[in-house]
């Protein structure tokens, strides 16, 4: 044998008697038993601690990564919603959802918190404010290219301002084509606007088709769960 038959715990120095099992006809050493003193429970115990802690942290880490690819912000990685789980839950039995109120009623907070729970594993989702969906549109109009592939074709798409600024005519067709590929393909959205739905319709045909514009908030609304956020602005109090 190359190890010792016996050690003393190092805390109360009583002898601790080596494990051993027989494999193929060899003696393996299976490490020393265990003390009962106070002093040995204690380490093991922070052990243990410091397991979980690396454990947790770890499992931190790859949310963070689910999160930062799924387009969660930075500000609202560390908040939570109330709503957040059901709506999450009514997005993964394939509803739309309808977030509108006014500004500072924690619309984008919620649907953060429902990108962070959709996010990771074989789950695509992906976040985005619609002005940047809109610039976008706008850049492959010169550009070319087709910047509404990844939005058309992720699992779950959440929108967050939509409404914020008033699409071209060029856009609002895009985006109605960006709405109708998912409507269709029945992929779960989630919108966030301070418009309900029939203000919305105004807002988008300001400067573009009437009908286009209502062709998008007919396909946004219908089937949808929609969410009124009302109270005052969070971010004045």
């Amino acid at each position: 044998m190359d190890f010792r038959p016996t050690t003393e715990c190092p805390h109360c120095g009583a002898t601790l008697k080596a494990r051993t099992t027989r494999l193929a006809g060899r003696t393996l050493f299976c490490g020393y038993e265990q003390c009962g003193c106070a002093g040995a429970e204690a380490e093991r115990e922070k052990e243990r601690q410091a397991e979980a802690e690396a454990a947790r942290k770890a499992a931190l880490d790859r949310a963070m990564h689910d999160w930062k690819r799924a387009g969660v912000p930075d500000r609202y990685v560390s908040l939570d919603h109330p709503l957040a789980a059901e709506i999450a839950e009514c997005m993964k039995r394939g509803q739309w959802v309808y977030l509108w109120g006014d500004v500072g009623t924690h619309k984008t907070t919620c649907a953060a918190a429902v990108a962070k729970r959709l996010a990771g594993g074989k789950r695509s989702v992906l976040m985005a404010p619609m002005y940047r969906i809109l610039d976008e549109i706008q850049r492959s109009f010169h550009d070319g290219g087709d910047p509404l592939k990844r939005y058309a074709e992720v699992r779950y798409l959440i929108v967050d301002d939509l409404g914020k600024r008033r699409p071209t005519g060029f856009v609002l067709d895009s985006l109605f084509s960006l709405i109708d590929q998912r409507y269709s393909a029945m992929l779960p959205t989630l919108v966030t606007t301070q418009y309900k739905p029939s203000d919305l319709v105004r807002r988008l045909a300001e400067q573009g088709d009437p009908d286009t514009a209502k062709a998008i908030v007919s396909r946004l609304r219908g089937g949808a769960r929609v969410v009124h956020f009302d109270g005052p602005d969070g971010r004045l109090q």
